[in-house]
């Protein structure tokens, strides 16, 4: 062979193992990269309906990364009260909600193909806060109790409890509708109404400003969708895998929240706007004992909602099945995701 040939065998020798070394390169840093960073994350607008510790999983599933580890690029939004965001649900522009009280079962009632997917509190997460003048609940009789809106976990909460002392909502008792959690909180500080009710972290400002609660709904055994993960059967349908990693990161956000007071309670004070220690701790106390680890709504709670509906012929023939659909939670749970993050 001429020697002046070998310099271009050795040029190409060289650039070949260079190209192999890159390839091999590419092919084990591939290896150390997440599934899910390997897809282009899809982009959700989920809204949320209260600040309130009981709404705080999904807040929590969002700054610890959940969300993004299963390909979810999630933008929080609040709307505020659960019978906008279901509409908000029904008009396409949320395709994944959570909020609490009987509005997407009084959609699917309506026609409307809302469905719950999640449960993550299966109570009322409210008290009832008096002045320092009501003793009892019967010392309501001819005054006024301010709730959120009419249809909401306020609502609810503030007609169980005066039904269960023997008096009349709307008749024995005024109820009145206020807008937001922080409103009916403002109108107890003026007098305006003579009871409230509120949620955590405002119950313990309110306690700490000296008002009294009177009855703590979420201690009462009282089963109720409190807090629900709401979605339309069609986008169930069309897009199975993204639900599905949405529930799984869900469930990842309810073991950070319930594992890891700290970082819960740095989240809860970042979205409610808290920096009361004090308050915080008593937040996360509540609620971290009560969530459930698989979010299954139930059909006792459904029920109890349906039983609200009074006004509505419908609810009284209605099977609470037909409002929920667990089928993605279950199969998790025989998947084992559960019990592999509680181990």
């Amino acid at each position: 062979m001429p020697k002046k040939t070998r310099p271009s065998l050795l040029r190409s020798a060289c650039n070949g193992l260079f190209f192999v070394f890159c390839a091999l390169l590419f092919y084990l840093s591939s290896l150390s990269v997440s599934p899910a960073a390997q897809i282009s994350r899809v982009k959700l607008l989920v809204g949320y309906s209260s600040p309130s510790g009981s709404q705080a999983v999904l807040w929590v599933a969002k700054e610890s990364g959940a969300f993004s580890r299963h390909g979810i690029d999630v933008e929080l939004i609040f709307v505020g009260s659960g019978s906008k965001m279901t509409q908000a649900v029904l008009a396409g522009e949320l395709k994944i909600a959570q909020l609490g009280g009987v509005a997407p079962i009084a959609a699917r009632l309506g026609g409307a193909d809302a469905k719950i997917i999640a449960v993550s509190f299966n109570t009322l997460a409210n008290s009832l806060i008096v002045n320092r003048e009501i003793q009892s609940v019967h010392d309501l009789k001819g005054k006024r109790v301010g709730v959120s809106r009419f249809g909401t976990n306020t609502d609810a909460g503030a007609r169980y409890v005066i039904k269960k002392n023997g008096l009349v909502p709307d008749r024995d008792v005024a109820i009145l509708q206020l807008g937001d959690i922080p409103a009916v909180f403002a109108a107890l500080q003026t007098g305006a109404v003579q009871g409230g009710i509120l949620s955590y972290p405002t119950t313990a400002r309110a306690l700490k400003m000296g008002f009294k609660e009177l009855v703590d709904i979420s201690e009462i055994g009282l089963e109720y969708p409190g807090t629900n993960i709401v979605t339309m059967d069609r986008f169930l349908r069309s897009q199975p895998d993204l639900v599905r990693g949405f529930l799984m990161a869900f469930i990842e956000g309810i073991h950070r929240y319930k594992s890891d007071a700290a970082f819960t309670k740095r989240v809860i004070g970042q979205y409610a706007r808290i920096t009361d220690a004090g308050i915080l701790d008593d937040t996360y106390r509540l609620f971290a004992q009560k969530l459930q680890k698989i979010p299954y709504p139930t059909p006792g709670g459904i029920r109890f909602a349906l039983e609200t509906l009074i006004d509505n012929p419908k609810a009284r023939q209605a099977r609470p099945e037909e409002f929920y659909d667990d089928t993605i939670l279950r199969a998790l749970e025989r998947e084992g995701l559960v019990e592999q993050l509680y181990r």
